[in-house]
C-alpha cells in the first residue's frame, strides 16, 4: 500500500479534493432560507448563467449577510466561477460566515489554508478540529492526515470516524492504518473491510490494492479471479499501474489467456498516461514479436520514453538497440555511455551486459580496464560465464591491478575449494594499497573468518589504514575493537600501520582513483 502523505503534502492533497467539492451545484445544498433571489441564483447555476450567480450571491452575502450565502459566494469565489479566481476575497467571505458557526465554511476555510503556500497549519488545525467535532466528514480526514505522523492514534481515531460516514478516501486509508498497525493494532480482517468498503466505492489505489491483496494473499486468502476482478476496475477507472498490471497480464498469459488486442489496448493506455513500466513492457513486447507483431520502430520509441523518465531497464532496453542498430542507427559509444548510465541507476544487467563486452574485448580502447571490474564480477556472479570472467580477473591481478585483486578474491572466497586463494590475494591486495581489501581484512581480522586466526593488533593496523583513506565502517570497527585491547596492542598496531606508511611512496589512493 502507498506510504501515507505528510504534512507537507497536504497542501496538494488539500487543493485536489477542494476542487472536487467546488464542481458540486450549489442546488443540490439545502436552501433553509428559501430566499426567493437564492432560488434565483441557483436557477441561473442550473443553466450555466455563472455571472449571474456571481452577482446574486455577492448582492446575497452583502445585503442579507447570511452564513449559506456568505459561504456560497467564497466558494464562487475560490472557484473563478462567473469572473477571476480571488483567492484572498474569497477567505474574507468564509471568515465572515465561520464567525457565524457555518460547518461546511469552517472546513473549507482550513482546506484553502492547507493549500495555500506556505500552508498556513497553525491557523487550519483549529478549524479543522472545531469541525470535525461536529460532525463535518472532510474535516475529520484532513484532521487525521495532519496527525499520521505526529498522533498515530488520535489520527486512526479521526479517520475511523469519516470512514463511518462514508468517507471513501478515510476509508481507503482506515484499511492502511488497520494493515501497518498505525495508531491501532494490526486487523488483517477490519484492513480487508474497509479497502473494499473504499474499492466499491470507486476509490482506485483501493481498487489496485485489493487486487494486490487476492493475487498476494496479504490481507486474505489468494483468489486470483479476484485479484483479477479489482485489477479491471481500477484499470476501467483509469489507474495506469493497473492497466499496465491487467495489460502485461494478457501479454504474458497470466491468470488469463494470452490477448494481443487486450494487451495492446491496456498497455498502451498506460504508456500514454506516461507509465514508465507500460511503456517498457509494451516496448519489450513489440521487440519479441511472441504476442504483438514485431517492431523495432515502436519498440526504440517506447525505450526511449521509458529511458527518459529514468527508467532504468528502460535506459537498459534503449542501450541494447544503440548496441544492435534496432529501430535507430547502431551506435555502440552511446549504447555505452546508456548501460553505464543504467548500472548508476541500479539496473543489473546492464552491468552484466557491460560486463559481457568487457569479456569480449569491445570495451578495449574505450574504457581502463579498472572501470571494468565490478561489471565482470557481475558477469562471474550472474553465472552467464564465470570461467571467462574469472580467468580476465586473474589477468588483470597479475598486472597488479589493485580492484581486480579484491574483486577476484572474493569471488574465490565463496568457493570452497579456492578460499585460501581468495584470503592470499586479498592480503597482496591490502598490501598494495587497496582501501577495500585493507577494511576487509581488518573486519576478517576482527572476526577469524574465512580461515584468518583472530588477531586485534593485524585488524586494527588494516582498519587504521583503511580509515585514514576515508573508509568510515573501518574507522567505526577500529574505535570499536580498541576498547578490547591493551594499550600495548594499540601501539603495537599503530607502529605497523607507520611502518607500511613508511614503506610506501604515499598513503593508499581511494577506491575511485585506483
Amino acid at each position: 500500500m502507498r506510504p501515507s502523505l505528510s504534512p507537507r503534502s497536504m497542501a496538494l492533497a488539500a487543493l485536489a479534493l477542494l476542487c472536487c467539492t467546488l464542481s458540486v451545484p450549489l442546488a443540490a445544498e439545502e436552501d433553509a432560507e428559501a430566499l426567493p433571489l437564492m432560488a434565483q441564483v441557483e436557477q441561473a447555476w442550473a443553466q450555466g448563467n455563472f455571472v449571474f450567480v456571481r452577482e446574486g450571491l455577492k448582492t446575497l452575502a452583502e445585503e442579507e449577510g447570511t452564513p449559506l450565502a456568505q459561504y456560497r459566494y467564497g466558494r464562487v469565489l475560490l472557484e473563478g466561477r462567473g469572473g477571476p479566481r480571488d483567492v484572498e476575497a474569497a477567505m474574507d467571505w468564509l471568515e465572515k460566515a465561520v464567525a457565524q458557526n457555518h460547518l461546511e465554511a469552517t472546513t473549507l476555510l482550513a482546506r484553502v489554508l492547507l493549500s495555500i503556500r506556505p500552508p498556513q497549519t497553525d491557523k487550519a488545525m483549529p478549524l479543522l478540529n472545531r469541525a470535525a467535532a461536529r460532525g463535518d466528514a472532510d474535516a475529520q480526514f484532513f484532521l487525521a492526515e495532519l496527525q499520521t505522523d505526529s498522533d498515530p492514534a488520535a489520527a486512526f481515531d479521526w479517520y475511523l470516524a469519516a470512514a463511518e460516514q462514508e468517507h471513501v478516501a478515510a476509508q481507503y486509508e482506515l484499511a492502511r492504518a488497520y494493515a501497518r498497525g498505525h495508531g491501532t493494532g494490526v486487523n488483517t480482517a477490519e484492513a480487508l473491510r474497509w479497502l473494499t468498503a473504499a474499492g466499491e466505492a470507486g476509490h482506485v489505489e483501493a481498487q489496485y490494492y485489493l487486487g494486490q491483496t487476492y493475487e498476494t494473499g496479504q490481507l486474505s486468502a489468494k483468489n486470483p479471479a479476484e485479484a483479477l476482478r479489482w485489477y479491471r476496475r481500477a484499470a476501467e477507472a483509469g489507474l495506469p499501474l493497473a492497466q499496465r498490471e491487467l495489460g502485461t497480464r494478457y501479454l504474458e498469459g497470466m491468470g488469463v489467456e494470452v490477448n494481443a488486442d487486450e494487451a495492446l489496448r491496456w498497455l498502451q493506455a498506460a504508456a500514454e498516461a506516461g507509465d514508465p513500466g507500460a511503456m517498457y513492457n509494451l516496448g519489450q513486447a513489440y521487440v519479441s514479436g511472441k504476442v504483438l507483431a514485431q517492431d523495432d520502430a515502436r519498440a526504440f520509441r517506447l525505450f526511449d520514453l521509458a529511458a527518459g523518465s529514468d527508467l532504468p531497464r528502460g535506459i537498459t532496453a534503449l542501450a541494447a538497440m544503440y548496441e544492435a542498430g534496432r529501430g535507430t542507427t547502431a551506435d555502440p559509444d552511446l549504447a555505452i555511455a546508456l548501460y553505464r548510465k543504467a548500472v548508476e541507476a541500479g539496473d543489473r544487467n546492464a552491468a552484466v551486459r557491460l560486463g559481457t563486452l568487457a569479456l569480449a574485448g569491445q570495451l578495449d580502447g574505450k574504457l581502463a580496464p579498472q572501470r571494468a571490474v565490478p561489471w565482470v564480477v557481475e558477469v562471474a556472479r550472474a553465472g552467464d560465464d564465470k570461467a571467462a570472467a574469472l580467468a580476465w580477473l586473474e589477468t588483470q591481478a597479475d598486472t597488479g591491478m589493485r580492484n581486480a585483486m579484491t574483486a577476484l578474491a572474493l569471488l574465490l572466497l565463496d568457493e570452497p575449494d579456492r578460499a585460501s586463494d581468495g584470503t592470499d590475494l586479498l592480503q597482496r591486495a591490502a598490501a598494495a594499497g587497496d582501501i577495500r581489501a585493507q577494511g576487509l581484512l581488518g573486519q576478517f581480522y576482527t572476526t577469524g573468518e574465512h580461515g584468518l586466526a583472530l588477531d586485534y593488533v593485524a585488524a586494527h593496523t588494516w582498519l587504521n589504514l583503511a580509515a585514514a583513506a576515508g573508509d568510515d565502517e573501518a574507522m567505526q570497527t577500529r574505535d570499536l575493537i580498541s576498547e578490547l585491547m591493551t594499550p600495548e596492542q594499540v601501539a603495537d598496531a599503530q607502529a605497523a600501520a607507520r611502518a607500511y606508511y613508511e614503506n610506501e611512496p604515499g598513503p593508499p589512493k581511494p577506491a575511485a582513483d585506483q
